[in-house]
């Protein structure tokens, strides 16, 4: 069998944009793969439970070290480790319910798994990495196991075309298996939800095998969308015209590498904020959020994630830009200041400072995380010094949070009056 390769042009990953919006693929063809802090935290929690799982340890022997993402380092601190090891645990109590008599750990499951999605005949190399399958041979039962470590989008399990694309490729990974049932679940422990951190979906193979046919036809689709942007290049077809008929923006924008160039997504975000541009070619905004009724406003809030994903990922693009030498009109390229830091030894600045009478050391108290860290497992002996103080309020979606509703200020502080 085939292995894709890190970079499939079709990764599971990917299929819910490129299912929703046929030219995704045509517009990032060839663009660099790009990284940020949040997912290179997220890509070293990845390799500390991979490490976890291969070495059988748990996640806090890991504390302290650094590991490396595509760009970005990461320590392994308590936030990282409690997040590796809810997946770590996971996995373990699966495979414990999946050993029998007659098989082993090593038998039932598979750590990163690589498939290939090549005999589907696909028009893309399509493929991926499933972080962890186990096989229930009493059951005939394939279960898929989704790390997801952040904490900003709350990745929904059911219906979720990432992990469908997982369940196909295990089971195309593992064709000695008999299967009945698939089973996919997520594993977000940053991120709260009303059916729990651990989250799942069965279905069965005969549903797994109608929804592939499905997934053949997106990617007739976006081959489609790519032969007919060919024909943009070659001037034969308007890019205006090819943008209208193959791109759709969407929440499936979030991620893609070309969001801060895409002008479906700019119409619909400048739609979405009302803005429009005067006689003078300036922009201007046709409401502003007091003038808005509450249904609106909800309307509006809903939209606003989608804004401000746009927005970055417009100055990100502008800046990838600027430092390719392109010169953008009234803007330019500054340094970026840190702070400032010694840039000698730690003696000389010792003795320069006792010089002077002044003690170069200023001694603090730990941290609750910082001394939960040095104590480890015997962190109980502070359960009761610490506490989490609510600081105000925040203003969520009610399916996107599991914490109870509070009272509006004006009904805590003053009486409501009939």
């Amino acid at each position: 069998m085939t292995i894709a390769n890190e970079h499939a042009q079709w990764s599971a990953s990917a299929t819910e944009r490129n299912w929703n919006c046929p030219g995704a693929l045509a517009l990032t063809d060839g663009l660099p793969e790009t990284t940020n802090e949040a997912a290179d935290w997220g890509t070293c929690c990845h390799t500390l439970a991979e490490r976890c799982l291969r070495n059988n340890v748990d996640a806090d022997s890991y504390l302290g070290e650094t590991l490396k993402g595509k760009k970005y380092e990461n320590e392994v601190d308590e936030e990282m480790a409690e997040t590796a090891q809810m997946y770590v645990d996971y996995v373990r109590k699966q495979v414990a319910a999946a050993v029998t008599a007659r098989t082993t750990e090593a038998e039932l499951l598979h750590i990163e798994q690589k498939f290939s999605l090549a005999s589907l005949k696909p028009p893309f190399e399509a493929g991926g990495t499933a972080d962890a399958v186990i096989y229930f041979p009493a059951e005939q039962v394939l279960e898929v196991i989704d790390l997801k470590g952040g904490r900003g989008v709350v990745v929904e399990a059911t219906g979720n075309k990432q992990l469908r694309t997982y369940a196909l490729g295990a089971m195309l990974a593992n064709p000695h298996y008999e299967v009945d049932e698939v089973k996919v679940t997520i594993v977000q422990p940053r991120a709260g939800h009303k059916d729990g951190r651990i989250r799942s979906e069965t279905f069965h193979v005969a549903d797994l095998i109608d929804w592939t046919a499905e997934l053949v036809q997106a990617m007739r689709r976006a081959e489609e969308a790519a032969s007919a942007k060919a024909n943009v290049e070659l001037g034969l077809v308007s890019q205006a015209l090819w943008s209208t008929k193959h791109l759709t923006a969407g929440d499936h924008c979030k991620f893609c590498k070309a969001a801060g160039f895409c002008p479906a997504l700019e119409q619909k975000a400048l739609d979405a904020v009302g803005v429009w541009f005067d006689d003078l070619d300036q922009p201007r905004i046709s409401n502003t959020p007091d003038t808005m009724d509450v249904v609106k406003l909800s309307q509006t809030l809903d939209m606003l994630g989608m804004i401000e994903d746009w927005a970055n990922a417009v100055r990100a693009h502008a800046h990838r830009q600027a430092e390719l030498g392109v010169d953008i009109p009234d803007y330019q390229l500054v340094d970026k200041i840190g702070r400032r830091k010694w840039c000698v030894s730690d003696e000389q600045v010792k003795a320069a400072l006792e010089a002077e009478g002044v003690d170069p050391f200023e001694y603090k108290l730990s941290s609750p995380a910082q001394a939960e860290k040095k104590l480890k497992k015997k962190k109980g002996v502070i359960e009761d010094f610490t506490e989490t103080p609510i600081t105000g309020t925040n203003l969520v979606r009610v399916d996107k949070t599991t914490r109870p509703a509070v009272q509006a200020s004006v009904n805590r502080h003053f009486d409501v009056l009939d």
